[in-house]
């Protein structure tokens, strides 16, 4: 499960080393509470969480389009290469991703077995938080926000095997969700697209 700044907080007696540890894990090492915490030497307050108590605000739906039993087509051959599941649960607060590939598509070389994972995401009252985890890969952690066009658009918040990770979604009007992904090396800023995936509806 993916923690926002305001949710990281010791319990009673909890060495703060093991905090400052789970905060630069999760990539909050730049948290201004946590940095005056440990320079105090104490544990960071409790504070107010600016997520609404229910999971109906606007933001908390600026991933439904994406949400669906969906084919996944590559955009450049469109060769059907992929199946997922996008569905919400929890009171609708959580989005899941469920991704098969039917085809070698990103397999990992000398892995017997197609690519499968799965995606944990959350809108957390400031920013939107994917944690990805696959059968191949390993895992990724990234942090999201729509772009001035609408899509939404996730950068990894930990670089992955020394690479930075975008992931670009966005709703098309014909009822389709296009994904680009883009690579980069850690802290570069120079992208390079890898991927561009179209997500049909799977009737």
């Amino acid at each position: 499960m993916a923690l926002s700044p305001e949710r990281v907080v010791a319990r009673r007696g909890a060495p703060l080393r093991a905090v400052a540890t789970a905060a630069a894990l999760l990539g909050l090492a730049t948290v201004p509470a946590l940095q005056d915490a440990a320079r105090a030497g104490e544990a960071p307050a409790l504070e107010q969480s600016a997520a609404p108590a229910t999971y109906e605000s606007a933001q908390h739906h600026q991933l439904d389009f994406w949400v669906g039993s969906w084919q996944v087509f590559d955009a450049d051959t469109n060769q059907l290469v992929a199946l997922e599941r996008v569905e919400k649960h929890s009171e609708g607060c959580i989005i899941q991703e469920n991704l098969t590939f039917v085809t070698d598509m990103y397999r990992r070389p000398g892995v017997g077995y197609r690519l499968a994972g799965m995606a944990i995401n959350r809108f957390d009252g400031e920013h939107w938080l994917q944690m990805w985890a696959d059968n191949q890969w390993g895992a990724i952690f990234l942090s999201g926000a729509p772009d001035a066009d609408g899509s939404m658009v996730f950068v990894t918040v930990i670089p992955s095997r020394g690479r930075d990770v975008k992931l670009v979604y966005r709703s098309v009007p014909d009822g389709t969700v296009r994904i680009l992904q883009y690579v980069a090396p850690a802290g570069s800023g120079k992208w390079v697209k890898y991927g561009d995936l179209i997500y049909r509806p799977n009737r």
